[in-house]
Parts: C-alpha cells; structure tokens; sequence
C-alpha cells in the first residue's frame, strides 16, 4: 500500500509527490495508535471481566465506574457504618428503657458502664462475624453468606448472654442470676437476629448492584462491538471497488487520473480511520468525506455519475453517526447507476424540521421492486444504516426507502437534531 500512496509520475511536482507520502506517513502513525489504544481498551474490558456507550460516552460500564459514588455505592462504608449505627441505637434503646423504670439502688452500681460494655461485647462479636462472613472489605455476599450471618448472629446468643453476667462481676463483683436463654432472646437477644437481617439486606442490596453493573457492561460492550461490525462492513467491498479501478486505470496509462484517485481514497480513508463507530460527527464534515467519496466513484464510470448537494444553511455543526450515508450512497451506485449505460444522477438534502435533522438520498435508478418482483437491492447498505440509528438513537432515529415517480428511490433518514457544541478537529481530507 505505501507503494500506490507514493505513487506519481514525471508530470508531477516533486513537492505534490512529498506531500502525498506525507499524508500517509501521518495516516500511518495514526493508524498506528489507534491500533494501540483499541488493544488497551480490550486489556481493560477483559479485566474488569466482561460492556461506558456510547453510549453512556464511551461506554456504559466507564461511564458507571467513573460517576461520583454516594454511601450506597460503597459497600465497606455503608455495611461497617450500620453496624456501628446499629449498636448505637440498640444502646439507646436499653438506656431509654431503663431510664423510664429506673433502680431504687440506681447510686450502688455502674448501670451505664456495665450496659456500655455488655453493647460494646455485642458489637465485637457480631463485628468479627460480619469480617468472617462477608470480609474486611464486606464486599462479599450471595443468598449462603446472608443466610449465614442471621444464623450466625442467632448462635452468638450464647455468648452474649454470658456477657450479660459477666461484667456486672468485673466492675462490681456482683452475680447476676441468669435468665432463662428463650426470655433473654425476647428482652435482650433480640437484636441479633434484628442485625442479621439488617447486614443480610445490605449485602443483597450490593450483590444486586454488583449484578446490574456486569450486566450494564456486558451490554455496553457488545454495544461497542456491534456498532464497530457495522461500521467496518462499509471499507472492505469499497476498497475492492476503488483498488481495482486505481488497477484498471494504471494500466490504461491513465496515470493522472489514477493520482488523482488515489489522493481522494486517502482522504476519505483518513476521515474513516480518525472515526471511532461511535462517534456523532459534525454534517459539514461528514458530507465533505462523501463528496471525496463520490468523486472516486465519477472517476471510476467516467463521468456518467451526476451528484447534487441540497444542504438548509445552518445545519453545518448538525451531529449525526460517522459515514451512516455512505452505505445508502454506495447502494445507490450500485443498483441506480451501474446496471445503466447512460449512468444517472443522485441528489442528496438535508433538512431541519422542528427538532429532527432529516436527510434525503434519492437517485433516478429502477427503483424498489414491487410485491412480485425478486428482490434486487441486498447487501448490508440500508439494513446496516437502519441498524446503527436504532442502536444509538432507538425509537427517536429511523430510516424509509420508498420509489419515488417517474422512477427511482428515495431513501430518508431522520434523527434528533442535535448541534456540535464542544469543536473538534476534523480529518481533513487530502486533496
């Protein structure tokens, strides 16, 4: 390939000819690293084990992983903060009630103190369960690990009641009688359960959003991978097609033309390779790739092919799918003006009405067959253009092919208008 980008001969300048090797030294190096970022971005996909869309921009899953994280989305912070909040509350809920009935000998003996440290001896057990059960981090959890720490904290009520007679001893050497276990469960062991149930419900709530991210993935990458198979069916048959007209032209002498050519498919081929397939391009830009498209095409039927521009002022910052007119462009060629001797024309338009950008192809070809008639218009064209609006737009996008009289097509799409905003430098292409 670098031997037909280089190609020129003596009634060339020297200096076009250097500029032309320029340019696809440059398509070359960035060639290059989009090479390279595309094998980081599957290094990363395939690490974090999977789809941040487009379109969340540039995919779904990077577009959750880099939004701003509230409590919820932070398991650690939000499973050890109710645990604690929850031993809190249970303390203030046994100093409540003790202050409404309080002792006669409420001066012989440190009640706070001792209730204090029997909660705290609640706290650590159940703290050491959650970090046994669910982790550290308390990031682990499914339906067995819930299940585990309820009954779980249910077979600590052994323990802490223990602690119920235990330190009343330390801090005051006196013996408490203990409680039947069933109404110590039901006047204080009933927390235990009650926390259980409260970390179990966490961790269900994390395992379902950890579920929904991988789903939210899994889809923004086959998302990306789908629009990047649609995008890329567009080079392979139109490279054929130009590649053997450049062939035909070469040894027909014809080494002008097959210069000439040959600027334009690098054109065109920079504009196409600076795009990602998701990626909204501005109209002004797009319709310039498929001028330098079209060209290459009046070279190859030796002028047969008319083309008219119809474009509304003002809808040059218009922003819609990267070389989505391409296809429809290329099948008009190949069904309006190849089967003609006398070739034919093609008209395209762009329009703004109210809030939708509509653009029109029409050519002067046979048409859409009729009902009985075989099928005469395949390949991946309209089907293709069809397909990337509703991926990226669903139900405000869409695409119409209709005859149109005395005789040709008419192929409409229409879309959400939408204005460039933030510029970007557009591949310019070489000419």
């Amino acid at each position: 390939m670098k031997a037909a980008l280089c190609f020129t001969n003596s009634a060339r300048p020297v200096g076009d000819h250097k500029e032309l090797c320029d340019g696809r030294d440059e398509m070359t190096v960035e060639r290059d690293e989009q090479t390279k970022a595309a094998h980081a971005d599957t290094h990363h996909g395939s690490k974090f084990g999977s789809l941040q869309m487009m379109m969340p921009e540039e995919g779904a899953g990077e577009g959750v992983r880099g939004a701003p994280k509230g409590l919820l989305d932070r398991p650690a912070w939000t499973r050890w903060g109710a645990h604690l909040a929850f031993w809190l509350a249970y303390l203030g809920v046994r100093t409540a009630a003790a202050a409404a009935d309080p002792p006669d000998n409420v001066h012989d003996f440190p009640y706070l103190a001792n209730r204090t440290l029997v909660v705290a001896t609640y706290g650590l057990l159940t703290a050491v369960l959650l970090a046994v059960v669910a982790g550290p981090r308390a990031n682990r959890s499914n339906w067995a690990r819930n299940v585990a720490l309820v009954l779980g904290a249910l077979g600590l009520s052994p323990l802490t009641q223990y602690a119920e007679q235990f330190w009343p001893h330390q801090l005051a050497h006196q013996s408490v009688e203990p409680y039947p276990f069933v109404i110590y469960l039901f006047q204080f062991g009933w927390a235990l359960p009650l926390w259980g149930l409260t970390q179990a419900l966490l961790g269900y709530h994390f395992e379902t959003m950890a579920q929904a991210r991988a789903v939210a993935r899994a889809q923004s990458l086959a998302y990306d991978a789908q629009l990047r198979m649609l995008h890329y069916q567009i080079n392979p048959h139109f490279l054929f097609n130009t590649l053997n007209a450049i062939s035909t032209l070469v040894l027909e002498k014809r080494n002008e033309q097959a210069e000439s050519m040959l600027l334009r498919l690098a054109g065109f081929l920079r504009y196409s390779l600076d795009r990602q397939p998701t990626e909204l391009a501005a109209l002004s830009a797009e319709l310039e790739a498929q001028r330098k498209y079209l060209e290459i095409e009046r070279t190859r039927f030796d002028d047969k092919l008319k083309v008219n521009f119809n474009i509304e002022p003002g809808l040059e910052n218009a922003r819609l799918p990267s070389l989505i007119l391409q296809p429809i462009l290329e099948n008009a060629i190949k069904y309006a003006i190849t089967p003609r001797a006398e070739g034919g024309a093609i008209q395209v338009a762009a329009k703004r009405d109210g809030d939708l950008l509509r653009v029109i192809v029409e050519d002067d070809g046979p048409g859409l067959p009729s009902a009985g008639e075989p099928r005469r218009r395949r390949g991946v064209g309209l089907a293709n253009a069809r397909e990337r609006l509703e991926l990226i737009y669903g139900a405000r996008a869409g695409l119409s092919a209709r005859n149109r009289e005395p005789h040709g097509c008419r192929v409409e799409i229409w879309l959400p208008l939408e204005e460039e905003r933030v510029g970007r430098t557009p591949a310019p292409a070489i000419s």
